[in-house]
């Protein structure tokens, strides 16, 4: 080998140090939109006074914040779809109405009467003092013989979110079925805006009546009877 003498050394290319450009940051300021802002009306009055202005006046343009960001609002819901809650019964897009203490299961756009258990049973205040929904295998028979299955359940527990019960989410699980569980005036909501979005059978629903795991309250103060 030769010996790295000066001439050499002087004689090799020099390396480039690398530079490290600093990060091109920007300050975030909190400077309006280039957007319209649609004020909400504080009464009545003034929200009528706000419509008459949209349809007389054809200079002013109609921004309508909700229907922009409902992209499915010109889809129609499907005949399962819920447009009504009551304490003891729904009534759907459809027009099939049943108040009589039934749940529903939806399911392939279509509604079923499903009563796995009913408001002032043991059931019901069993889950009222421990927060768990134990209803059985048995009660999710129709999910069972159904084809296609759904891929998500939504299940509406009532006035309040309960937790299913170890064995009944084992045995959706079981189904290869997802759920989400939560009361049944959100899982509605939540069933409307995606079997509108998923119209081929993806996501079906049981529902219990709103009424059920409703706490009462006490005159002079809140609590159970």
């Amino acid at each position: 080998m030769l010996p790295l003498t000066r001439g050499l050394l002087r004689a090799l290319p020099r390396a480039t140090p690398l530079r490290i450009a600093p990060a091109l940051t920007r300050a975030f300021h909190l400077t309006p939109p280039i957007t319209r802002q649609v004020s909400v009306a504080a009464s009545t009055e003034e929200m009528q006074a706000a419509k008459e202005s949209r349809v007389t006046d054809p200079d002013i343009p109609t921004l309508d914040i909700i229907s922009n960001l409902n992209v499915y609002s010109d889809i129609p819901a499907p005949a399962s779809a819920i447009d009504t809650i009551y304490d003891d019964g729904f009534t759907f897009t459809s027009g099939l109405t049943f108040t009589d203490g039934s749940g529903c299961i939806l399911i392939h756009n279509e509604a079923f009467k499903w009563r796995p258990t009913v408001k002032g049973d043991e059931i019901e205040a069993k889950a009222m003092k421990t927060g768990i929904l134990e209803l059985g295998k048995e009660v999710w028979g129709l999910l069972d013989v159904v084809t296609p299955k759904p891929e998500l359940l939504i299940v509406g527990t009532g006035k309040r979110t309960l937790m299913l019960s170890k064995e009944d989410r084992e045995r959706i699980t079981e189904l290869g079925i997802r759920m989400d569980v939560m009361d049944t005036t959100h899982a509605a909501a939540q069933y409307n805006l995606l079997a509108t979005e998923r119209p081929n059978g993806q996501v079906a629903a049981a529902l219990l009546v709103d009424a059920f795991a409703e706490v009462k309250k006490k005159k002079g103060g809140f609590g159970k009877d």
